[in-house]
């Protein structure tokens, strides 16, 4: 039995902000501020979460919660945090005083490839833990370096194989014959390889889009319609998936909703660029060679059916887990939550519209997320890209931009544009919506205890401290 000193006290206050914050679904939880920090302590924290926020943002996070975690973080540390947070790099100020002034300022940019799906996860679980406890700084940064170092989960044959498998599905969504079917694997599998050779050499990122779109375009264009008899400009798309960026452009819409112009800007124009680019590819192959018109007795083969875009769904499930090295223990909540996404959609389009529908799937998709995560120890974010990449306003995006450059179709690719802005508005709606139906937990810093010996001490025992998740 002991008297509890004044550091005695702090610690327990935290550890009791702590089991507050995992027994609270929402709401602010306050811990205690740190006292006497010094300048080594500060500079460690904003680089490390320079280093955390760049990493969040590379999994697709938006600026706004890059930013709340970075509060929650520096909170779990005691420390106040100032902070600014664009897709390209962000600023992290801690310490000095509630105004802002004073404390370490570190920058970091944001740059590599995205990460990926089992990155994420391993990711999200070392953020869960550092809002929950105060996890040593050395230990952090190596966590940080195991998930940059993850190797892939899978063989660059299964790799390749999970890219034929969402190029079949996001086919098979759009047109589902046996010739185009044969047309997508056939295509996907070559992209896939120049894929997978290009990103090892980080020189030819840039121009990866442009030479997969002249590909496809040249390859569709000399054999689709001798060999598929199926019209070249239905095969263009669907190759083309990995590129085509859906999830930009919704996250770029729901940062402009949400107030953060600089950073739903930049996305929206890095997105704007990479449909450029892909249309720039198809312009390209467009004038290398000309369409041969579909001929032979195949010519209109029928569609496979109303089963096919669900198989479709299906395939594009399998194909993420494969090519973007999904832990293998998502599979089912992965697979339920992309036919869960297409069932909502596809009723309220029947029932309102194909806007109304893209509003409600992307309204449901933060709280199944959010479900999903607290059943099976799922991120948010394995769910929500998928998810994303589903609702495909990217492809409807590409369209329109190839009808207006390629075919000269000013007001039928103009309509399609206005089609991709509306869903991208409505599906961001959603999402917004959806999210302000859960609340969720947040740390902040109270005041520092007084100089005095706090007055409530009573003699208290020294226990062990109780293990996590206890």
């Amino acid at each position: 039995m002991r008297l509890l000193s004044r550091v005695d006290v702090r610690a327990l206050a935290r550890r009791a902000a702590t089991l507050r914050l995992r027994r609270r679904g929402g709401g602010t939880v306050t811990v205690p501020e740190a006292e006497g920090a010094g300048r080594e302590r500060l500079r460690d924290l904003a680089a490390l979460l320079c280093e955390l926020g760049a990493e969040l943002l590379r999994a697709g996070e938006q600026t706004a919660e890059v930013e709340r975690v970075l509060n929650d973080v520096a909170a779990r540390y005691g420390m106040r945090v100032r902070s600014f947070v664009v897709p390209t790099g962000l600023f992290v100020r801690v310490g000095g005083g509630p105004d802002g002034r004073g404390g370490e300022l570190d920058f970091a940019p944001v740059d590599g490839p995205d990460l990926r799906l089992d990155q994420v996860e391993a990711l999200q679980s070392l953020v869960e833990r550092m809002r929950a406890e105060e996890v040593p700084f050395t230990e952090v940064s190596r966590a940080l370096r195991d998930v940059r170092e993850r190797p892939e989960r899978f063989s660059p044959a299964a790799t390749i194989l999970g890219y034929v498998l969402l190029t079949v599905g996001l086919g098979s969504m759009r047109h589902a014959t046996v010739p185009a079917v044969v047309g997508y694997a056939v295509l996907g599998a070559v992209v896939g390889l120049l894929r997978l050779f290009g990103e090892r050499l980080p020189a030819a990122r840039t121009a990866l889009p442009v030479v997969a779109a002249i590909l496809v375009t040249t390859v569709s264009l000399r054999w689709a319609g001798p060999l598929l008899h199926e019209a070249p400009t239905v095969l263009y798309v669907p190759p083309l998936i990995a590129f085509l960026p859906g999830a930009a452009l919704t996250l770029g819409a729901i940062e402009l909703a949400t107030g953060a112009a600089l950073s739903g800007l930049a996305r929206l124009a890095g997105a704007a660029n990479v449909l450029f680019l892909l249309a720039l590819g198809i312009l390209v192959g467009t004038e290398l060679l000309r369409p041969r018109p579909p001929s032979g007795p195949g010519a209109g083969a029928d569609p496979l059916g109303a089963w096919a875009p669900w198989a479709g769904v299906l395939l594009l499930g399998f194909g993420f887990l494969l090519y973007f090295s999904a832990p293998p223990r998502v599979t089912v909540w992965l697979l339920g939550a992309l036919l869960t996404e297409r069932l909502v959609q596809s009723v309220a389009a029947e029932f309102a519209g194909a806007t109304f529908g893209a509003f409600a799937a992307g309204m449901l998709l933060p709280p199944m997320a959010r479900w999903i995560s607290r059943h099976s120890h799922t991120p948010d974010q394995v769910v929500f890209l998928p998810c994303f990449w589903l609702l495909v306003p990217g492809a409807v995006g590409l369209t329109s931009v190839s009808e207006i450059i390629v075919e000269g179709d000013t007001n039928g690719g103009l309509d399609s544009l206005v089609t991709t802005v509306i869903t991208v508005a409505a599906i961001a709606l959603g999402v917004l919506v959806g999210a302000g139906l859960q609340r969720r937990p947040r740390l902040s810093i109270g005041e520092p205890a007084p100089a005095s010996t706090p007055t409530a001490p009573e003699p208290v025992a020294e226990t062990p401290e109780t293990p996590p998740g206890t």
